[in-house]
């Protein structure tokens, strides 16, 4: 092993206690005398006369290494001299012992260093963890690049340990190492830990609070109390000293986003006692202050204040809010830069007066010149065609500069999904402060897939699917897919294609042929048809109020066979429905959606209405109303990973025919089921007949709410929790929200490498005579 002189060089940084370190002088016939260096002070600090100099006893510091670090040259030295370079050697801290002699033979009188090096870590092991992964405590016991034993490095290894410990919540972890040589002077080190018990975060108090609640400061700060009904699920009532620290500033923030300029917060205090950990923060609030006056200087919009300042939140006679001011400072400068502006700086100015308690605030603007957009480059695409990735751009060459176009811009591209990462970078002309250049920055995402598996649902018993998609045939942004799926219960066959932007315009062009077959437990049904559809994005028209809502038209043409049906088992209508029956029919739509991630959601919202209008020639004349809405917010992102995301779902149908018939039965609706009340079976819910079997309902109201919340984050794995509420009505009944369903329940969700897989239980609050008083539901290769 050599060590170079960088890493000789770094090490040297650290310095080893002091020792005492002598250097001999002999000649080749007498015997060593050895001199105490450690005294500088005598008169005889002697000159003696050197030839060359000579490095003995290191192996792994290189020697052109070690010459680089001696000062020292051959000819008159004085002892003072010598003692001083074995000093700073030594002070390296790669040696146990350097010592300097004086050797004369026939080739002259040579100064000869003589090292003890220190041994070398082979090896380090860690044993007695058991609460902490040993990937995580790999790097607190990792020797610096030299590897070199010493007792200090030792030491401050422990000192990391034990820091690194707390900052977990074991603040009585105790740590022993053992040295075991190896041969060849190098040395494997095992560390031993008893982590002892996690303390949990019996209390954190605020000493010093007047007007502002204990609550409030819980609610901001994340160190908080162990709670044994939700802790384990957040993770929370355990000290971390990083959060710790940085829960000061959240409160001295807090403090000034309220109008507190004078509030102060301590330092925080630990008590470990026997049954946990106590935090205590001191606080003095002060008084609160609040807005005097309100201006803006420098460059103006329009030439007003007025306008310069609409829109702020800050408010003269309320109190004054950091945070808020800083979001002013936010919407300011977007005005500046959404007018070309590009380089627009507002400064906000700050006159306290601690007399009366108010602040005076102003607006400092330097709007800079107005910007012109020159070229604007691809980069990145490896695939797909720059003219796709243009015509999501929403600002062009030789338009002003606004940075709402290019927010808006980046939001478009990065939704197509064929990226992993779309960004636009303003880039500036060197003595032109004029104009800029916008580069659009993509990484390639894969965008063909292909998935075969087998799987079972609860609802639809044992499945096997095959999909094959492209969402971006050989980069013209054009998507297709073909689905099979075949089961003892369904026989699934569809093939579509849409095209987002059809001749590069702004139309949405769709079409599916689909053949599928069905088994219901009292009847069989075949459904074969396809449909075209144009749409078109409402923002063309109507601007930035309407962004991300789209409007389609659909024509559908359906035949639907009724086959199979149990006389004895099946509802009247139902009977009734056997043999053919057409359905042509058109549907407009309206869409808005800005959901994240359409199997695994935590942001965003779709909302959607539709009119299905049949008897364009079919034999089945009715229309369907249709009003779905999803949302989901994410609550609290853990800081492992894992988001914790509240899902709310609604859907509303109505169905009737033009002239009084029953509303038909190939698009009735049976709730109940995975995907939609549970807690009951799927199609166990909606209107009965006098013998108890089910013929659906015209019309359904279906609410879900849920708390999804990681638990394995790293394999994709996520719990759940719910309420359903729901039912279905036939056609001379009306909604009566008291005769809704109600369920609650559990569950589990993966992600898993051969597709979503859903595990639930749901409980009936509202149980009637035959249903379960659980029902478990599982799916394994359908959508989430």
């Amino acid at each position: 092993m050599t060590v170079r002189f960088f890493a000789f060089f770094v090490a040297a940084l650290f310095v080893a206690s002091p020792i005492p370190v002598a250097f001999a002088e002999s000649d080749s016939d007498s015997s060593v005398s050895d001199s105490s260096v450690s005294d500088s002070s005598g008169p005889d600090r002697a000159i003696t006369d050197v030839d060359m100099i000579r490095l003995e006893g290191n192996r792994a510091i290189d020697s052109e290494a070690l010459r680089s670090q001696i000062t020292l040259r051959p000819g008159k030295l004085s002892r003072d001299a010598i003692s001083t370079q074995v000093k700073n050697l030594f002070e390296t801290g790669f040696f146990d012992q350097v010592n300097a002699k004086l050797e004369v033979d026939e080739r002259g009188r040579a100064l000869v260093f003589l090292f003890t090096e220190k041994p070398i870590v082979r090896k380090v092991f860690i044993k007695g963890n058991e609460e902490v992964d040993e990937k995580d405590l790999a790097p607190v016991f990792k020797f610096d690049e030299t590897r070199f034993l010493d007792a200090a490095t030792i030491q401050l290894l422990i000192r990391q340990a034990k820091a690194f410990y707390q900052s977990k919540g074991f603040y009585r972890a105790k740590f022993e190492y053992s040295i075991a040589p190896v041969g060849n002077n190098q040395v494997d080190v095992t560390f031993t830990v008893e982590e002892g018990e996690r303390l949990k975060i019996r209390e954190v108090e605020f000493r010093g609070l007047d007007t502002i609640s204990d609550g409030d400061l819980q609610g901001v700060i994340q160190t908080a109390e162990y709670k044994w009904w939700n802790s384990w699920l957040f993770g929370t009532g355990r000290l971390n000293e990083e959060l710790l620290r940085n829960d000061r500033m959240i409160i001295r923030q807090y403090f000034l986003d309220n109008g507190f300029l004078d509030g102060t917060v301590s330092e925080p205090s630990v008590e470990i006692r026997d049954d946990g950990i106590y935090v205590a923060f001191d606080v003095r609030e002060g008084d609160v202050y609040s807005v005097a006056s309100i201006g803006v200087s420098g460059d103006l919009i329009d030439e007003s204040n007025e306008a310069t300042l609409d829109g702020i939140e800050l408010e003269i006679g309320e109190t004054f809010e950091a945070n808020v001011m800083r979001s002013d400072v936010f919407r300011i400068t977007e005005k500046f830069t959404e007018l070309g502006y590009a380089f627009a700086n507002v400064v906000p100015d700050t006159s306290v007066n601690p007399n009366d308690r108010t602040v005076a605030v102003t607006f400092n603007v330097d709007k800079g010149n107005e910007v012109y957009v020159d070229n604007i480059r691809i980069r990145g695409n490896t695939k797909t065609y720059d003219n796709v990735i243009r015509r999501e751009v929403r600002i062009v060459e030789g338009e002003k500069f606004s940075s709402k176009k290019i927010s808006r811009s980046e939001a478009l591209l990065q939704r197509l999904g064929y990226f992993e990462e779309a960004s636009i970078s303003t880039d500036t002309k060197e003595g032109n402060d004029k104009e800029v250049d916008l580069t659009v920055n993509v990484r390639e995402a894969a965008t063909g897939t292909f998935s075969a598996g087998a799987g079972f649902s609860t609802d639809q018993g044992a499945l096997f699917n095959a999909r094959l998609s492209e969402n971006n045939v050989f980069g013209t942004g054009k998507r297709i897919t073909f689905n099979a799926d075949l089961g003892t219960q369904r026989e699934n066959f569809i093939l579509s294609y849409l095209d987002r932007r059809f001749d590069d315009s702004h139309w949405i062009f769709g079409a599916e042929a689909q053949l599928t077959q069905r088994q219901f437990p009292d009847f069989d049904r075949d459904i074969d048809g396809g449909n075209v559809s144009f749409g078109y994005p409402l923002e063309e028209f109507f601007g930035e109020w309407s962004e991300d809502i789209n409007f389609s038209l659909q024509y559908e043409y359906l035949d639907t066979y009724i086959s199979n049906v149990d006389i004895n088992d099946a509802a009247q209508l139902v009977i009734d429905s056997q043999g053919s029956a057409t359905a042509s029919a058109v549907t407009p739509s309206l869409t808005r959606n800005t959901i994240n991630n359409p199997l695994n959601p935590t942001d965003g919202s779709r909302q959607s209405i539709a009119l299905e209008l049949a008897g364009l020639g079919g034999s089945e004349d009715y229309y369907l109303f249709s009003a779905q809405q999803q949302l989901y917010h994410p609550l609290y992102k853990k800081e492992e990973g894992g988001t914790f995301v509240f899902g709310w779902r609604t859907r509303f149908n109505y169905g009737d025919t033009y002239d009084g018939d029953l509303f038909p039965l190939f698009r009735r609706f049976f709730p109940g089921g995975i995907n939609s009340v549970r807690g009951f079976e799927a199609r166990k819910l909606g209107p009965k007949d006098a013998n108890g079997n089910e013929f659906g309902g015209s019309k359904q109201l279906i609410n879900n709410l849920e708390l999804i919340f990681p638990l394995l984050t790293s394999a994709g794995l996520n719990g759940v929790v719910f309420y359903d509420i729901g039912e279905a009505f036939d056609d001379d009944q009306q909604i009566k929200f008291s005769e809704l369903r109600q369920a609650y329940g559990f569950g589990l969700r993966w992600n898993s490498p051969l597709g979503p897989i859903r595990v639930e239980f749901g409980i009936p609050i509202d149980r009637e005579t035959g249903e379960d008083s659980m029902v478990t539901l599982f799916s394994f290769g359908a959508p989430l």
